[in-house]
């Protein structure tokens, strides 16, 4: 009679599950009140990427591991590099250029990103068919770059602001020094004098290289609710991107609904799903911030073009709301897989355990959403832009400054020079004066924390 005990031991779960779902409450299980730091980040082992000490507060984003693992591409500040352009024109002070740099280990703290044999790709003019009439000439290099991907080791995609909005680009970085530009799509009213200002970004590229999701939004007239669309993932055929016609032969077909806000796709390693953060109208559900979401990836109907929008679409994260959290909402973006697939990293402003502040850091849920996320890297300042790396790290920026680790080392070893330097000099510091020159070294790169965002490898 076993199995009637067992039966009746399922039935009596269901029942207690359905009073916890009446009352309010989940059977996931509670994250950890308990987050362990080892000085100013969690106790992981972490290494600076860039190390620059820049006094400018430059922000360096986006950090992606090229194909081979040799090389990382990320954006950065205009200033970070230096150009050709005036340098007195303010107007480009926001504007982003991508950059490439080494992967090294142990690496000291340097004046800028060029001690560190970093490499800024200058991209190449060329010419394009927008808005009707003639050619026009993009200088490409001095406008606004963004969400840089790898296609394959002398290949990348960005997002890109043209007049008519944000389009999705390729670069050959076989030379960095002169990197040819390739279109990959425009909208068909990009070649007429029909205004209307789409805009592409957040691309994502399938494991297999064929499809390239992205989000797209557009605005008859810019800032406008009553003429603007909602946000809504889309997906270009890679096998019709580009060519002899400007990406003006590209197709695309939409993967959802549209939303109030729709953002950083990402693939899982099978390439069947893929991950997303919306707005809480995802799905029909309403309020402020952002939740994370799924997606099968499945092209049953792509000839016919009538793909299904929102395929088994789900829900993994489901914020509470407390006294002191932002009026806006928390907001969970940024998502990735991990290697293998069982995990989804991401970007949350939830509150960390034992902290009352809601400075954004990366944080872990199993795929599938079954338990409550947890906290994965924290430090106390803002941690973002995840991805990930084929041994699994994690690559990240982060505003956390020097880690602590770090810091205790140079310090130590200033004060050992200091020392020498008063034996073989004969100065006569005391050993308070030693530590004090010491401790002043060490306060000089304690002020980039909160200042620069820097981008780090968490092994």
């Amino acid at each position: 009679m076993k199995w009637q005990r067992t039966r009746f031991l399922v039935l009596s779960y269901l029942v207690a599950l359905s009073i916890l779902v009446i009352v309010g409450c989940s059977s996931k299980e509670d994250p950890s009140e308990v987050l362990d730091v080892c000085g100013n980040h969690s106790c992981v082992d972490l290494v600076m990427v860039t190390t620059d000490t820049s006094s400018d507060g430059y922000q360096y984003l986006d950090p992606t591991l090229s194909p081979d693992g040799s090389r990382i591409l990320f954006t950065a500040d205009w200033w970070a590099m230096p150009t050709t352009r005036d340098p007195g024109d303010a107007r480009y002070v926001d504007y982003r250029q991508m950059v490439l740099i080494p992967v090294r280990q142990g690496v000291e703290p340097a004046l800028s990103l060029e001690d560190e044999g970093a490499t800024l790709i200058r991209l190449k003019e060329f010419g394009l068919h927008i808005g009707g009439g003639t050619e026009t000439l993009v200088d490409i290099v001095n406008d606004r770059k963004a969400d840089p991907i790898w296609q394959s080791d002398s290949t990348v995609i960005f997002s890109y602001a043209t007049s008519f909005g944000y389009r999705l680009f390729q670069a050959d970085i076989s030379n960095p020094d002169e990197a040819p530009v390739t279109p990959l799509y425009m909208e068909p009213s990009d070649a007429s004098n029909s205004v209307f200002f789409w805009q592409h970004q957040d691309p994502a590229l399938s494991p297999d290289g064929r499809w390239l999701v992205f989000t797209r939004s557009g605005c008859a007239i810019p800032d406008s609710f009553e003429t603007c669309t909602g946000m809504a993932l889309y997906c270009l055929d890679m096998a019709t991107a580009g060519g002899p016609n400007q990406g003006y032969d590209g197709v695309i077909f939409p993967l959802t609904n549209e939303y109030s806000r729709l953002l950083t796709p990402s693939w899982s390693p099978d390439g069947s799903k893929i991950v997303f953060s919306g707005n809480k109208d995802v799905g029909g559900s309403f309020g402020t911030g952002t939740e994370l979401f799924t997606i099968d990836f499945d092209t049953t109907g792509y000839a016919a073009g009538n793909v299904a929008l929102d395929r088994n679409l789900e829900r993994l994260t489901f914020t509470t709301y407390s006294p002191g959290d932002p009026i806006t909402g928390v907001f969970n973006d940024s998502p990735v897989y991990s290697k293998d697939g069982g995990t989804i990293y991401f970007v949350s402003t939830r509150r960390a355990p034992s902290i009352t502040l809601h400075d954004r850091n990366i944080w872990e849920i199993p795929a599938d959403g079954s338990q409550e996320p947890e906290i994965y890297f924290f430090s106390r300042s803002d941690d973002w832009e995840p991805s990930i790396m084929p041994d699994g790290s994690l690559l990240f920026s982060s505003m956390m400054g020097f880690p602590t680790s770090m810091l205790d080392r140079l310090e130590e070893e200033a004060y050992q020079r200091f020392k020498q330097e008063n034996i073989d000099l004969g100065l006569g510091l005391t050993e308070v004066q030693l530590r004090s020159k010491a401790a002043d070294e060490r306060d000089l790169l304690s002020f980039f924390e909160g200042v620069m965002s820097q981008i780090y490898i968490f092994r």
